[in-house]
């Protein structure tokens, strides 16, 4: 694995200190900052083109579909070519659907100035997460990776916070004026802060043979797919709730919507929680016992709320706070799968960090989809759905740990 010396030697900033970190934890806010400072302009937007709110959504899921997809490229190209030029033609990409966003004089041009934006924001994630297995190790890897969790919990909490700001004082453009200057700034924040860490490139990491064959280990490796699959599961519950919950407790609970938004906060909270609960355990507890802990904890409330809706009872607060809890466990056993599925690669850690975070969002959205095609959103239903990905993900840690399973020694 990659260290520090190399950079060190180089006169470089040492990529393990706490600016470079936080350098990493920015570039995984791109896309709930990207999505969520966007959505209180929507129905201005929609005004302004004079278009439909279902027209003008597709700027939201093409952004997440390419967002989700071009990481599946960066992760092995940053393996290929080293993560910095990778990273900076990403950002780049990023800059330029923002500006053509931002000057778009139809609904057209502006979806298509969001899929750029979605091409290039990929490269955020897939890549700092290589970084960080690069340079961390095992238990500082785990810390690592939950303190990047707290922050994409953070983020859509406020994101929409300052985009109404933005768009009150000055117009919907100045959301995109904003994101255009994240991108800058992320920019030259790594050109600045972070060297190279990708010490050990593979020449043959784009050959479709190669990337064939480094798929195939992947899923055909227990400790990966397994978490990999675990963490979808817990995604699909979390995404029922966030494409649902205002049908659910708007609707047909009577919350207001601004008490709507403290519930959602809430939710959010709960996973901060569980990625700073995950953090302090690291290297305390081994990363299986924080995943087993945490998914026993979340298939158990998550059935007992949706227990408590078969049984007729419909209160805000019997759905809010069991799912807040549900959302802690997510937190806190997601950095510990993460770590355990990605330490074991780093000869590949681009595309392995690549694979799961598509292969996350792609399961969950397939999961969102089915859910909200043949059920209609209500109490019963709703936590129905989450407990069944909630306590499915407890059988795939129980699988995990089980002992036919060995985890790949960690280089």
């Amino acid at each position: 694995m990659a260290d520090a010396a190399p950079a060190a030697r180089s006169g470089l900033r040492n990529p393990e200190s706490r600016t470079a970190l936080g350098m990493l934890i920015a570039l995984t806010a791109i896309a709930p900052i990207s999505i969520d400072m966007f959505l209180p302009s929507m129905p201005q937007m929609a005004d302004d083109f004079n278009t439909s709110t279902g027209v003008l959504s597709l700027a939201v899921t093409l952004f997440l579909f390419a967002f989700a997809g071009s990481q599946l490229v960066y992760g092995p190209a940053s393996d290929r070519f080293g993560r910095r030029p990778v990273l900076f033609a990403g950002l780049g990409l990023y800059i330029l659907g923002g500006v053509l966003a931002l000057f778009s004089v139809s609904v057209e041009t502006l979806v298509a100035g969001r899929v750029i934006q979605g091409l290039g924001g990929g490269a955020g994630p897939a890549i700092a997460s290589a970084i960080i297995i690069d340079v961390y190790k095992k238990e500082r890897a785990l810390k690592a990776l939950a303190a990047m969790t707290v922050v994409t919990a953070l983020a859509p909490m406020l994101a929409p916070i300052a985009g109404g700001f933005l768009h009150d004082w000055f117009g919907w453009r100045s959301v995109f004026v904003t994101l255009v200057g994240v991108g800058c700034l992320l920019t030259a924040g790594y050109a600045a802060i972070l060297p190279e860490t990708n010490a050990g490139r593979d020449p043959h990491a784009l050959r479709l043979g190669a990337m064939l064959g480094n798929y195939r280990t992947l899923w055909t490796t227990p400790v990966f797919a397994g978490h990999a699959l675990l963490m979808a599961l817990l995604f699909s519950g979390q995404l029922v709730f966030i494409s649902s919950s205002s049908f659910v407790l708007v609707d047909d609970l009577g919350l207001s919507e601004r008490l709507y938004g403290f519930s959602f906060g809430l939710v959010a909270f709960g996973i901060m929680a569980g990625a700073t609960i995950s953090r302090r355990l690291a290297g305390v507890w081994t990363p299986r016992r924080i995943v087993l802990t945490a998914t026993i904890t979340g298939g158990a409330m998550s059935s007992t709320m949706a227990f408590i809706a078969l049984s007729g009872a419909e209160a805000v607060l019997l759905i809010v706070l069991p799912m807040m809890v549900v959302a802690g466990v997510n937190g806190m056993s997601g950095p510990a799968a993460r770590s355990s599925a990605l330490i074991p690669f780093p000869q590949m850690a681009g595309l392995a960090s690549a694979v799961m975070g598509f292969s996350q969002i792609g399961m969950a959205s397939v999961y969102s989809i089915g859910y909200n095609s043949l059920l209609s959103p209500g109490p019963v239903t709703m936590t129905c759905s989450i407990a069944a990905a909630s306590v499915s993900a407890l059988g795939v840690a129980l699988l995990v740990g089980g002992r036919g399973i060995k985890s790949p020694p960690a280089t």
